[in-house]
């Protein structure tokens, strides 16, 4: 899963510092496969639209206070779901090609659950488009 590479320099240059030791010398550098990369994006920008649109649909029904509902960011939030969708989507492709089968799951899981809350912020807009306040 997690692949660790350790690089290091051999040849003695004047760049060296005290002790012959240079800042480039030994750097750990820590690198996860892409379709980890994305199916872990993917999640937690589905767990922050699920938050988001839980307070919305909260304040839609139960309180009726529709001045505290996200109309000013509806732009930055639809941005988000569509790349939110868009990793996912990459992240389903990815897994596809491995024989890992759990991660598999999650990409795909993330996939269907970002695509329903997409329709759903799409449709919870629709409805409460009367009660907007546009300013121009």
């Amino acid at each position: 899963m997690v692949s660790v590479r350790v690089t290091k320099q051999l040849d003695l240059t004047p760049n060296m510092g005290w002790g012959g030791m240079s800042w480039k010398d030994s750097f750990v550098t820590i690198t996860f496969p892409s379709k980890v990369i994305f199916t872990s994006a993917s999640l937690l920008l589905l767990l922050v639209h699920m938050g988001i649109f839980g307070g919305d649909l909260y304040h839609f029904t139960v309180t009726q206070k529709f001045d505290l509902m996200s109309f000013h960011g509806t732009t930055v939030l639809l941005v988000s779901h569509v790349m939110s969708f868009y990793w996912a989507l990459l992240a389903t492709f990815y897994t596809l090609e491995a024989n890992d089968k759990v991660l598999r799951g999650f990409a795909l899981t993330s996939l269907v659950m970002n695509f329903t809350l997409f329709v759903g912020r799409f449709c919870l807009d629709y409805l409460t488009i009367e009660y907007r306040e546009e300013i121009y």
